[in-house]
C-alpha cells in the first residue's frame, strides 16, 4: 500500500473514532436539543390548540425539560405565526407551569424586541377592556408594593407587568424582570406613572403582523 493512501486511511478512521467519542459524550445534549426542536415544530404544526397544549404539555415532562424549554421558547417569534399565539396562550393558561412562565419571561432578556409583540398579544387576549385590567393589577401592585416583609409574585404577575411596563414605555424596566426583584422596578415606575394612565386599546389581532382572520380568543 502507497504510504499516502496509509496516511488517508488512518486519518479518516481517526477522525471517525473522534467523531463517535463526540457523539457519545454528548448524546444526551443532543437528543434534548433533537426533542426541543421537534417538539416546537409540532406545536407550530398543531392544527387546533388542545392539540398544540398537548405536545407543549410533553415538552415539560422529564429530567431534560429545562432544556427543552429553552428550546421551545427560543422559537417564539421567529416566523410562525401559529407557534407564536400557541405558546402564548398555553403561558397565560392555568395548565402552564412556572418554569416555562420563568424560561418565556427571561427569554426577553436576550430578545427585548419581543416585549413590545408579548405586549400586544396580551392586550388581545385580556378578557376585560386593557384598560380595566391594567387598572386592576396597578391597584394589586400598589398595595403590594408597600407591604412589609416584601413579598415576592408569580411568573404569571411577572409577564402581567412586563407587558404593563412595555405599553407604557419602559421596557428596559421589564427586562430581567423576576419575582425578586420586581418591587423596585415598579417603585421606580411608579414614581413617574402619571396619575390618569393613558388609554389603550385592544388591538383587532394577536399581533401585528397576523396573516388572515383574527383567531378566537382562548379562556385564560
Amino acid at each position: 500500500m502507497r504510504p499516502w493512501l496509509r496516511i488517508a486511511i488512518t486519518a479518516v478512521v481517526l477522525g471517525a473514532v473522534v467523531a463517535g467519542a463526540w457523539v457519545y459524550v454528548n448524546h444526551r445534549r443532543l437528543a434534548t436539543q433533537w426533542e426541543g426542536q421537534w417538539g416546537s415544530y409540532r406545536v407550530g404544526q398543531a392544527n387546533s390548540a388542545e392539540e398544540a397544549a398537548a405536545e407543549i404539555a410533553a415538552l415539560e415532562q422529564g429530567p431534560d425539560r429545562d432544556a427543552r424549554l429553552r428550546e421551545l421558547v427560543g422559537k417564539w417569534g421567529t416566523g410562525n405565526q401559529r407557534f407564536d399565539l400557541y405558546l402564548a396562550e398555553y403561558v397565560r393558561s392555568a395548565q402552564s407551569s412556572e418554569l416555562l412562565r420563568e424560561a418565556f419571561s427571561l427569554e426577553f432578556a436576550w430578545r427585548e424586541s419581543l416585549l413590545g409583540r408579548w405586549a400586544e398579544y396580551w392586550c388581545w387576549e385580556s378578557p376585560g377592556e386593557p384598560d380595566e385590567r391594567i387598572a386592576s393589577i396597578v391597584e394589586y401592585l400598589d398595595v403590594l408594593a408597600g407591604a412589609e416583609p416584601p413579598r415576592a409574585i408569580t411568573w404569571r404577575e411577572v409577564l402581567d407587568l412586563q407587558a404593563v411596563l412595555t405599553l407604557f414605555g419602559r421596557p428596559e424596566l421589564a427586562v430581567r424582570l423576576k419575582p425578586e426583584n420586581w418591587r423596585d422596578r415598579y417603585r421606580r415606575w411608579q414614581k413617574a406613572r402619571p396619575e390618569r394612565l393613558p388609554h389603550v386599546a385592544r388591538p383587532e389581532r394577536p399581533f401585528s403582523d397576523w396573516q388572515g382572520p383574527s383567531p378566537v380568543q382562548q379562556p385564560p
